[in-house]
């Protein structure tokens, strides 16, 4: 049994689990639109969620095994704490079999969903895919091409969140995709804010991220005016009448918005590493929380 809970413990966090949440509450949320446009169907909802939260633990495995094959290990033992590939409980090649272990069975979804839905179904689950395995791999290796940050918000904002609702309705609708813009671009920051302070690891191994390419100091000014942006969209979108007037909820995490945008022009402090990539990661997962309350909320009061 003392086996089996260390076996387990140890590919948690392998699969960075707790931050698997960027995946799984924008589903909930492009779920809760729908159920607020009368589209919802707990079995189809079940099986995309789960298919989105395996796509993410598999590019996440990747990602990890082509950094450590690289050379490239950065911060990680910053950014995840305790990574067992780097202390080498596990081996490459198991990381490996795992991305395959989550990805296929997620392609398997995608394809599935499609017979159900159509064609745009295979092309989110396409480039879904696409975006999963060239993240760091070969030959696209999108993160060493300064188009990590780009994908990130892609993924985890406007393909998840629309992806979901049109999924379940069937239909198109600049809701979802208004109201994803927010969470992608925070969950993009969490990837800027890493390669800021990755910067030094990140010119050695020759991985042009966005900051390698245009500098740090360009890159938290990016930081900024993505912040900014996202607040003011949701702002402007609830009053237009365009989104949940409860996405205003938001607000109150400005602050934590404002931490994370000092921190990280303080990127020659590498203690701030840890913290700051803790607080960004709580940003996205408390906006999607608070945007997903918003609506359910709406539902409640509708009933």
């Amino acid at each position: 049994m003392k086996n089996i809970l260390h076996w387990t413990n140890m590919w948690m966090k392998a699969a960075r689990a707790p931050f698997l949440t960027v995946s799984f509450i924008p589903a909930i949320l492009g779920g809760a639109i729908a159920w607020k446009d009368g589209s919802f169907d707990w079995t189809i909802w079940l099986l995309t969620t789960i298919g989105i939260v395996l796509a993410h633990s598999a590019a996440d495995f990747i990602d990890d095994y082509f950094d450590y094959k690289n050379g490239n290990l950065g911060n990680k033992e910053q950014q995840f704490h305790d990574s067992p590939l780097i202390r080498k409980e596990i081996t490459p090649r198991q990381v490996l079999y795992a991305t395959f272990i989550c990805l296929i069975p997620a392609i398997g979804i995608g394809v599935y969903l499609f017979t159900l839905v159509g064609w745009p179904v295979l092309w989110l689950t396409a480039v879904g895919t696409f975006i999963v395995f060239f993240y760091t791999s070969p030959p696209f290796r999108l993160n060493y091409r300064g188009l990590g940050e780009t994908a990130l918000f892609i993924a985890f904002g406007p393909m998840i969140v629309f992806g979901v609702y049109y999924v379940l309705s069937n239909q198109f609708s600049w809701e979802p995709i208004l109201v994803s813009i927010p969470i992608g671009i925070f969950t993009m920051n969490v990837g800027l804010v890493s390669n800021t302070f990755d910067y030094d690891d990140d010119v050695k191994s020759k991985k042009y991220t966005f900051p390698v390419r245009f500098g740090r100091p360009n890159a938290v000014k990016v930081l900024n005016i993505g912040t900014a942006i996202a607040f003011l969209l949701v702002i402007v979108s609830a009053l237009a009448g365009l989104i949940s007037f409860f996405s205003l909820s938001i607000l109150i995490l400005i602050y934590m918005a404002v931490v994370i945008l000092n921190n990280t022009k303080k990127f020659k402090e590498p203690d701030r590493y840890t913290k700051t990539m803790g607080t960004a990661i709580a940003l996205t997962s408390l906006t999607g929380l608070l945007l997903t309350l918003g609506y359910i909320g709406e539902i409640l009061l509708a009933l």
